[in-house]
């Protein structure tokens, strides 16, 4: 059992206790101007269509990028990227180019007029198709029409990484990260399943 706290939530005071997070990194380019944000708030929102949302504060250059253009890049990293992501989460584009600063290899997407950067063991080409305010963020919607993932990484039967080969990055608050310890891995895909298929649950 646990000795539990009540914490009672105050304006203007950031709470982790939900966390870690997997944390993404947004790609968006505007013209000539190319941007990346580390986002620990990214969610799969339907598998038909693929719908990926990532939430990004109002007040983030990225977020004014984001509002002109049509689409953007959601990129996942191994833990051993982790210095690179948080020098991308504590700079600003609109002070630096992030891609020469911090000497990111960038490639133009198959798809959509968004960057990716090819150190990513993932990346998601997103066409924007709604973005919703809520609270000091917006949740920015896009639909997946391209996913590019490292094929040594990639369990094709299920889809699932192979945690024995990549590390996934994790965020828990405050300039803190954290990744899987993939001996914790278990398959529960054998046991019975209490609903039938195509049912409410």
């Amino acid at each position: 059992m646990f000795n539990k706290i009540k914490i009672i939530p105050e304006q203007n005071k950031k709470y982790f206790t939900g966390y870690p997070n997997n944390v993404c990194v947004v790609g968006v380019q505007v013209d000539d101007k190319k941007n990346f944000m580390p986002a620990a708030w990214n969610v799969g929102l339907s598998y038909n269509p693929f719908l990926y949302g990532v939430s990004v504060g109002t007040d983030r250059y990225t977020h004014e990028l984001l509002n002109q253009a049509d689409c953007f890049t959601v990129n996942f990293f191994d833990f051993k990227h982790v210095s690179t992501i948080r020098s991308l989460g504590r700079s600003s584009g609109s002070e630096i180019d992030k891609e020469k600063e911090f000497n990111l290899p960038i490639s133009k997407s198959d798809k959509i007029d968004a960057p990716i950067i090819d150190s990513a063991y993932c990346t998601l080409e997103c066409i924007k198709k709604n973005q919703i305010t809520i609270g000091d963020h917006t949740l920015f919607v896009g639909e997946v029409i391209s996913i590019t993932v490292d094929k040594e990484i990639y369990n094709g039967e299920y889809g699932t990484l192979d945690t024995n080969v990549i590390s996934p990055l994790g965020y828990l608050g405050i300039d803190n990260y954290i990744t899987l310890d993939h001996n914790s891995r278990t398959s529960l895909k054998k046991l019975p399943m209490h609903y039938r298929e195509n049912k409410l649950r």
